[in-house]
C-alpha cells in the first residue's frame, strides 16, 4: 500500500484525475491524504467533493480555510466573494450530505505507522503533540455536533497568541485559525495570519511557524499546504505541499520521495 499526500486541488477535478492516473492510484491498495482546500477557485468543487467522499477509507481529508468558509457560506454567516466558485456545490441536490461529511473531517491526522502528521496550515509551537490532538478534537467535536452553526456564526480572527486560559469562542477560534490560517509568527509564538511570500522577504522578527525556536513538535514529520509560498530551504520533518501551479504531492514512506506531476 502506498500513501500519497496531494495538495493544490482547489476544485480542479480534471487535473486531480490526471495526477491520480499518472501515479497509478489504486483505491483498493493505496491511500490519499488531502490537506484541505479541496474546493473553490476551480470550476469543479462539487465533483471533487463527491469523488473524495466516495473514496471512503481510501482518503483522509483535514479541514482547510476554504472548507470552513464553505460551511459558513452555507449558513449565510459570511458574504460571498467575487472570486468564489461554489454556487454549483451550494445548489446541489446532495449539498447537505456533502456538507455534513465535511463537518466530520478532522483538523489534524496522524499515522503512527508512517510517522507522518497531516494538517492544513501548521501546529502552534507551544503545543505538544498530545495537546495538538486534544485541542483539534475540541473544535472537531463542536463542528460535528448539533451546535456547529453557533461556532460558524462566531468565527473571528480575534486571537493571535495561545494561552491555556482561553475559553469559549476565543479558544475555539484560535485553534481553528491556527490549523487553517497560520503561516508566520514572531519568536514569542504570536501568529501573523496575513504575512505571505518567501521566508527571506519578511519583516524582521517574522519566521515560518515551523522555525519557531524550541517548537514542541519537532519530532513530527508534518505535511501541510504551503499557502504562504514560503520558498524556504528544506527543514527537518517539514513537508510543504505547493499551493501554486499544478497539483502535486508527496509519496509518504520512511524516506519521503517528492513527486511532482504536470497536468
Amino acid at each position: 500500500m502506498t500513501t500519497y499526500a496531494i495538495g493544490n486541488v482547489k476544485g480542479d477535478f480534471e487535473s486531480l484525475m490526471k495526477l491520480l492516473e499518472a501515479i497509478r492510484f489504486d483505491p483498493e491498495q493505496d491511500r490519499l491524504w488531502f490537506p484541505g482546500n479541496l474546493v473553490n477557485e476551480g470550476a469543479d468543487s462539487l465533483q471533487v467533493l463527491r469523488y473524495v467522499k466516495n473514496l471512503g477509507k481510501s482518503a483522509v481529508t483535514v479541514l482547510g480555510s476554504q472548507e470552513l468558509r464553505l460551511l459558513a457560506l452555507a449558513q449565510d454567516f459570511c458574504p460571498p466573494d467575487t472570486g468564489d466558485r461554489l454556487e454549483e456545490l451550494l445548489n446541489a441536490p446532495d449539498r447537505e450530505e456533502l456538507l455534513n461529511w465535511l463537518r466530520r473531517r478532522s483538523l489534524i491526522h496522524h499515522d503512527s505507522k508512517l510517522n507522518f502528521t497531516l494538517v492544513h496550515a501548521g501546529i502552534p509551537g507551544e503545543w505538544t503533540f498530545s495537546q495538538a490532538l486534544t485541542f483539534g478534537y475540541e473544535v472537531e467535536s463542536v463542528l460535528s455536533g448539533s451546535n456547529y452553526a453557533a461556532f460558524l456564526e462566531n468565527r473571528k480572527q480575534d486571537q493571535s497568541r495561545w494561552h491555556a486560559k482561553l475559553r469559549g469562542w476565543k479558544r475555539l477560534n484560535f485553534i481553528a485559525n491556527a490549523y487553517t490560517l497560520m503561516k508566520y509568527c514572531n519568536e514569542q509564538g504570536k501568529l501573523d495570519f496575513n504575512a505571505t511570500g518567501a521566508a527571506d522577504s519578511q519583516a524582521a522578527g517574522l519566521l515560518p511557524w515551523y522555525r519557531l525556536p524550541n517548537r514542541s513538535t519537532t519530532q513530527l514529520n508534518v505535511v501541510f499546504a504551503d499557502t504562504a509560498a514560503f520558498a524556504d530551504t528544506p527543514y527537518p520533518g517539514i513537508y510543504p505541499l505547493p499551493t501554486q501551479g499544478t497539483i502535486s504531492g508527496l509519496k509518504l514512506s520512511a524516506q519521503p520521495e517528492t513527486i511532482s506531476v504536470a497536468t
